[in-house]
């Protein structure tokens, strides 16, 4: 896998167990069992409407959300069945853009990047989302 496409996945991924754990514990919010799930969730608490709850800034959009947590921005979709985990290009270089300064990428680069780890399997695919392997999720359940 690319050097710059690692890390970025490696700092992304952190950030959005800060996201969910966020969700979760400071904002009660319970984490969707599906993305449509996620959706419905929305509409019917009226998240689509709210910018701000208990000071953590927020944009519920489709079937995903960005969370502003202090100086961190994180910006994820739910996958099909509720994951916590995945990505796409786009969100990975706009998180580089917000949150990792020194890590110069273009849009372009990162989705060549993303191609090539497809193709040898270090990157799967689910939807529109991409997944590493290596660094799934632990823990995708409302406990």
């Amino acid at each position: 896998m690319h050097k710059t496409l690692d890390l970025l996945i490696e700092e992304f991924r952190v950030a959005q167990e800060i996201g969910v754990s966020t969700l979760r514990h400071d904002l009660k919010i319970p984490l969707p069992t599906s993305e449509k799930n996620w959706f419905q969730y929305c509409c019917e608490n009226n998240l689509y409407e709210i910018k701000n709850l208990n000071g953590i800034g927020i944009y519920a959009h489709g079937y995903g959300i960005e969370l502003k947590i202090g100086t961190l921005t994180i910006d994820f979709d739910w996958g099909a069945k509720g994951e916590p985990d995945g990505f796409d290009g786009w969100r990975l270089y706009n998180f580089s853009r917000d949150n990792l300064p020194k890590i110069k990428c273009e849009h372009l680069e990162v989705n060549s990047w993303f191609e090539s780890a497809l193709e040898v399997g270090e990157l799967i695919k689910g939807g529109k989302l991409y997944y590493d392997p290596d660094r799934r999720a632990m823990q995708t359940t409302n406990e």
